[in-house]
């Protein structure tokens, strides 16, 4: 691997960030998240972790594709409070507008998904995160953004994240060389930012070292997440949260036009931002 992944650092702004994704289709940001989040964060997230059972699905690719050596939990802004407070960074926000507003008019949470790599866990294979659609829409540029943040340390030997830099610009089918593969190494509290048409995957684990990281994605509002929030979360849970978390939940109209015209999502023909209207924000 001779790839390298931009890093920045941790006071860069959303338009210098911005600007290394259109280059890239990826970038790290060093110090990202505050050290007192990321505590706040793994100790919330640690009693799930311990208390973890894998389920299988019983289809062999599927089941290899979430790694048999790796904790995956999803339910998040319902299970760690902290999660909603990265949900809705300002600065990862306005870099989210960048990359998914040219394709909709406003945005989704698509998963919330913790993410722990252990020893001896193999690598996925490539794979896109457009590819969660149907192909015919995967051309129209990032339908979906990734922020992974770095929760423990991401290392060489410990299954940091495979990408492959400028792979977002490729025709359809273009398969990486070795040398196009870089690893998203950095220290506890980064992010790696990604977008839904660039190449990548969980890298290969010869550490006893965890890699514990936190996923967070963002699709256009008018696809389906991969994460089906609703069955996690109840209305006065919703209520609870700033207003800004409640739309990427999915508690919002989706308006296609932004006048009003090919609106997705009512409840009781009007908007489930309804249900708040008492809220105190």
């Amino acid at each position: 691997m001779s790839a390298a992944v931009t890093r920045l650092p941790g006071h860069s702004t959303a338009a210098t960030i911005s600007e290394a994704l259109d280059r890239d289709g990826v970038v790290i940001v060093e110090d990202f998240f505050s050290t007192s989040w990321l505590e706040r964060y793994n100790g919330e997230v640690q009693p799930l972790i311990d208390n973890h059972h894998r389920t299988y699905t019983g289809v062999e690719a599927f089941d290899d594709f979430l790694g048999y050596k790796t904790v995956r939990m999803q339910g998040l802004a319902a299970k760690t409070p902290s999660f909603i407070d990265a949900l809705v960074d300002d600065r990862l926000l306005a870099v989210m507008d960048h990359l998914l507003l040219p394709v909709c008019t406003s945005y989704l949470l698509s998963a919330g998904e913790l993410i722990e790599i252990r020893s001896q866990e193999t690598a996925q294979r490539l794979h896109t995160d457009n590819n969660s659609w149907p192909t015919p829409i995967q051309n129209m540029g990032p339908l979906v953004a990734n922020a992974m943040v770095a929760l423990t340390d991401f290392t060489e030997d410990n299954g940091a994240t495979l990408v492959v830099p400028g792979s977002h610009l490729w025709a359809k089918g273009h398969l990486p060389e070795p040398d196009d593969i870089a690893k998203a190494v950095m220290p506890a509290g980064s992010v790696a930012i990604f977008s839904g048409d660039t190449i990548h995957a969980g890298g290969t684990s010869t550490s006893d070292s965890i890699r514990r990281g936190l996923s967070i994605s963002y699709c256009a509002g008018w696809l389906r997440p991969v994460e089906n929030h609703y069955l996690n979360l109840d209305v006065e849970a919703v209520r609870a949260m700033p207003e800004a978390a409640r739309a990427l939940l999915g508690y919002d109209v989706y308006d296609g036009t932004g006048r009003g015209n090919g609106v997705l999502g009512y409840y009781e023909m009007g908007s489930p931002k309804d249900l708040f209207k008492d809220a105190a924000d």
